[in-house]
């Protein structure tokens, strides 16, 4: 047998083998249980399949960063971001991913969720004190953004520019920041555009470098893939829980204003450059349609064939009713299940030093979500500026705090 057709058979055999969707304790994360949630995600990672290993990286990264583990938060984010890089695949993977279930294929994200990944490994770096690899982090989950296989499209993920504008400033590069700041706002208006939340008050964009205290506040939970059409060949999204709107946010006790969208991520999974996308797999139904249509026709052409071509058309019609019938067409419906519905920002100018910090959650009427209540001591240094990461899950100020100020320079490591 040749190496070729080897390639075909074991395509054939693993066809129906479909690397399983790892199942994530969504009740106890979403009720502030993180260390719950970590052992599963360090269980998925230690022993569960390679495939789905930047998957479960991300979200032990994101337990780990709640549960105040930076270190190990960051360098697992880092690895799974080099995973979800990646877009070199085997001869053999790819025929699988054709032929067999998509998710036989290691797991390497949407580009929302390539973004996201990098929006982590890049505010990582802003707490380490490496605003350049952080700006480095942040212009490559911009690229993923605009990027669907060899398509490129618009890139509107406007946090990403204006972090990337924050890190210009932090490197003593303004003009550069500039551009970056220019790039978000023109992001920002293309998405509201198109259906996005975000900061159509300019808020933040209006006035893009002030502050020397910056509060990223994760709310709500992300956009959920599943599975649609006759065969599940489509995959589709539907949004999380968007129950929380936005924080209203009091610092030593006086109230100092919301928090403003700059990243809504279903409309990031559910469009590619504004353009609605549902993660079509039609090729693979229409591929198994006509396999079949065509084998059970030559079988039925060779059953009346007495001539010297029947003995042919009964073979090639048998492999293409066997391919037919091996052929799934369901889409791939991994999905970071654990990412906020949106990504909000407040900046705010107060003197160094210590501060008591109150996050107070409201819902789209205006209701307030008083069990996600946070009490937080934030710090600015002297000369520089902090950036602090929330997410609105009820419990999680008494954990440990998840957020830092980054050092005053960045080191000389840079990212490959």
């Amino acid at each position: 047998m040749s190496a070729k057709n080897s390639i075909v058979v074991s395509g054939l055999l693993l066809a129906g083998c479909a690397v399983r969707a790892p199942e994530i304790p969504m009740r106890s994360f979403t009720a502030g249980d993180i260390g719950v949630a970590a052992a599963k995600a360090r269980q998925e990672v230690d022993k569960g399949p390679p495939e789905n290993l930047a998957l479960m990286l991300n979200i032990l990264a994101q337990c780990e960063q709640m549960l105040g583990d930076q270190d190990a938060a960051w360098r697992h984010f880092e690895v799974a971001g080099q995973i979800m890089g990646n877009w070199q695949t085997s001869g053999s993977e790819t025929f699988n991913a054709v032929v067999g279930s998509e998710s036989s294929k290691t797991y390497k994200g949407d580009p929302y969720e390539k973004a996201m990944n990098a929006f982590y490994a890049g505010v990582h770096y802003l707490w380490r004190g490496e605003p350049d690899n952080a700006r480095a982090c942040f212009k490559r989950g911009i690229l993923a953004d605009a990027e669907l296989g060899e398509d490129k499209f618009r890139a509107d993920f406007t946090l990403l520019y204006w972090l990337a504008g924050r890190a210009s400033s932090l490197m003593g590069k303004q003009s550069e920041a500039d551009d970056f700041y220019r790039e978000a706002k023109e992001a920002d208006e293309f998405a509201r555009a198109h259906g996005s939340r975000g900061d159509g008050e300019q808020r933040i964009l209006g006035d893009p470098g002030a502050g020397n205290l910056v509060l990223l506040v994760e709310c709500g939970m992300g956009p959920v893939k599943y599975g649609d059409g006759g065969q599940e060949e489509l995959a589709r999204f539907r949004p999380g829980d968007t129950t929380v709107s936005r924080a209203q946010v009091t610092v030593g006790g006086r109230d100092v204003g919301s928090t403003v969208p700059l990243v809504d991520l279903y409309y990031q999974a559910s469009t590619m450059g504004g353009t609605e996308m549902e993660g079509i797999r039609k090729g693979k139904a229409v591929l198994k349609s006509v396999t079949t249509v065509s084998g059970v026709v030559l079988l039925d052409m060779a059953a009346h064939d007495s001539g010297k071509g029947a003995r042919d058309k009964a073979i090639a019609g048998g492999a293409l009713l066997l391919l037919g019938l091996l052929t799934s067409t369901a889409a791939d419906v991994r999905h970071w299940a654990t990412l906020p519905d949106t990504v909000q920002v407040l900046t705010l100018d107060v003197p160094p030093g210590d501060h008591d910090l109150h996050l107070a959650f409201f819902d789209r009427n205006g209701a307030h979500l008083g069990a996600l209540d946070q009490d937080w001591k934030v710090s600015v240094p002297e000369g520089s500026e902090s950036f602090y990461l929330f997410r609105s899950l009820p419990g999680l100020d008494r954990i440990v705090p998840t957020a830092s100020e980054p050092a005053a320079a960045p080191t000389e490591k840079k990212l490959p």
